[in-house]
């Protein structure tokens, strides 16, 4: 074994542990790889970045502002009010009518906006019939994998595929060559979610974040409106402290000056207003026990008081958020909004938070006020909004003529793409240029809809490809398939065999880390049977999106995971026999629909 195939050997078993424990980001993992791979001499510079100019990743990112163009002017907007309606007919109308509509944007745009802005539009309509939301959530994930499943841009594997292949002499892969198989995944998909799939969604969403015996940081005002003249000179550590009251004093607020974490030994004033924050128990106790007349709004009124707005949000992927710590944030000042408690990845927190690193997918649960929650719908608004309300405030108004011009630019882009007037990603960066032009986009408005975390991503995994092409190891990988199927029952088992190795490593790390590993050896593979490669490449492609397993194998699925309050175990639960059932279709119609 040479010295090329043991060090890439190495760095992708290394590569992929990361990957699955999440040690280090994703996108750092696949920088790292893309670094590696010319410092261990297995690629030169120019061939470890040359995914930097690869057609796949460049049409991504113009995808990424298409799509997010498309929402923001109102495309789910205008197709919500048609499927809240069949809501009000029946359980199968619903999931009916969430799924295409929700599949049928998925296929030409990025679905993960998608499913953020249905998601509040979902919990309210469930709401209404008097169902839970959790029977909703996750076939709205399943929807958009669906509808992603359709086209080549309907979901970045399937680009990525198409890339690779085209990295490697392939025949270039059209723009609805995988349709007939995705639209059968489709139907069969939403027949087993109506009929099989409901039994197993919890009818219960779990333990609430809006726990008021849990939560730990509830800030309020508490306004000292008389101080009996034995208690002159009474001090913040003798209000608090002495009397076992576990608060934290944010502000002492006197006259116009403003006293940001007042020391201890603080002396309180007549008509000091304190800004406490503590449990809700404790600062109900300081009310109750306290010999002091504190008034102010939370006195007169119930707990909490009647001007606070709750509000749950959930991060956006690619957005500043990820990855950054909560007190790095500063949600109070930005927002006027107090984080009470997190959900991340199934567990409540309480307690702190401000050490707790932000992943894609977050639930949180915010104290704001009125002025407050208007600065979260104006942020929720902007392109690449951080986060999205899981709430349903009022709809927007689709912008309809924007909207007119942004869906016939993009159809432009897919119709000149389809009948090979020029490559998808001259057609798509065509239709960025024009937008950016009549200025219903600007260049910021670009730079920030790219999420340069999947572009890092997918140049790394573009990498992975090419060490496995050089040193030989996607052959020797492909040769020990081949003999071990010699003996086999031939087309049905060889599409069997990728596409199960391919579903399992996308349940466990990134669908473009799994796809960019199995790609390079199904065309190997190919070559060595001296079959058509297109059947394996569908696949792959097929097999890297349909990740139903888990809630970390697919960022729709996780952002209905925390969205939803559901268990690991549900997604078990309800994606293991569609995983299975999308296994043996595959097996069976992948040789019939495209001959090996």
């Amino acid at each position: 074994m040479d010295y090329q195939l043991i060090v890439t050997i190495c760095v992708i078993v290394g590569a992929m542990i990361l990957f699955v424990t999440e040690a280090l980001r994703i996108d750092l993992v696949a920088i790292l790889a893309m670094v590696a791979w010319v410092i261990l001499g297995v690629l030169e510079p120019e061939e470890s970045f040359q995914g930097f100019a690869n057609s796949a990743t460049l049409t991504v990112a113009a995808m990424f502002i298409l799509s997010d163009t498309l929402i923001r002017t109102g495309i789910v907007q205008l197709i919500a009010p048609l499927v809240v309606k069949l809501f009000n007919k029946s359980y199968a109308a619903a999931i009916f009518g969430m799924g295409i509509g929700t599949g049928l944007v998925s296929a030409f745009i990025n679905n993960t906006p998608v499913v953020a802005t249905f998601i509040p539009i979902v919990n309210d309509a469930a709401k209404k019939v008097k169902m839970a939301p959790t029977k909703f959530l996750i076939p709205l994930s399943y929807a958009a994998i669906f509808g992603g499943a359709c086209t080549l841009i309907g979901t970045s594997t399937n680009l990525l595929v198409a890339g690779i292949a085209s990295n490697y002499g392939e025949k270039g892969i059209s723009m609805f060559v995988m349709t007939p198989l995705g639209l059968i995944f489709m139907v069969i998909g939403m027949l087993y979610l109506i009929f099989i799939g409901r039994r197993f969604l919890p009818d219960e969403i779990g333990k609430p974040l809006q726990d008021e015996g849990e939560i730990k940081s509830y800030l309020t005002e508490i306004e000292i409106t008389t101080l009996p003249e034995e208690d002159n000179g009474l001090t913040l550590k003798q209000l608090f402290e002495d009397k076992d009251i576990e608060v934290d004093v944010y502000q002492l607020k006197r006259g116009k000056e403003t006293i940001n974490k007042p020391q201890p030994d603080t002396p309180l004033q007549t008509g000091d207003i304190l800004v406490v924050l503590g449990a809700i128990d404790k600062v109900k106790q300081v009310i109750a026990d306290s010999h002091l007349d504190i008034v102010g709004s939370i006195k007169d009124k119930n707990f909490p008081e009647e001007e606070t707005k709750l509000v749950e949000v959930i991060i956006m992927p690619g957005t500043r958020l990820v990855g950054k710590k909560l007190e790095n944030v500063n949600f109070l000042w930005k927002y006027r909004a107090n984080v009470l408690a997190i959900r991340q990845r199934g567990k409540r927190k309480f307690t702190h938070l401000d050490s707790i690193k932000l992943n894609v997918g977050d639930l949180l649960l915010l104290q704001t006020n009125e002025r407050g929650l208007q600065l979260i719908q104006e942020e929720e608004n902007r392109a690449s909004a951080p986060f999205m309300s899981v709430s349903q405030s009022a709809l927007k108004v689709p912008q309809k003529r924007d909207l007119l011009i942004v869906g016939a630019t993009l159809l432009a882009a897919i119709l000149l793409a389809t009948f090979n007037v020029i490559p998808i990603v001259a057609s798509a960066w065509a239709a960025v240029v024009f937008l950016a032009i009549i200025r219903i986009i600007s260049m910021p408005d670009i730079y920030t809809a790219i999420d340069w975390k999947v572009i890092f991503l997918l140049v790394g995994s573009l990498s992975f490809g090419k060490a496995m092409e050089e040193s030989g190891l996607s052959n020797i990988i492909a040769d020990l398939i081949r003999d071990i199927l010699d003996t086999s029952m031939g087309p049905v088992l060889i599409i069997a065999v990728i596409y199960l190795i391919t579903t399992l490593l996308t349940e466990v790390m990134s669908n473009n880390a799994a796809v960019a590993l199995i790609t390079p050896i199904a065309i190997a593979l190919s070559k060595a049977m001296e079959v058509n490669s297109l059947p394996l490449l569908i696949a792959v492609m097929m097999a890297g999106s349909a990740s139903f397993l888990t809630p970390i194998g697919y960022q729709t699925n996780t952002m209905v995971y925390s969205a939803g309050n559901y268990s690991f175990k549900d997604f078990f639960k309800v994606g293991g026999p569609l995983n299975l059932l999308f296994w043996i279709i595959a097996s069976v119609l992948i040789p019939v629909l495209y001959p090996l």
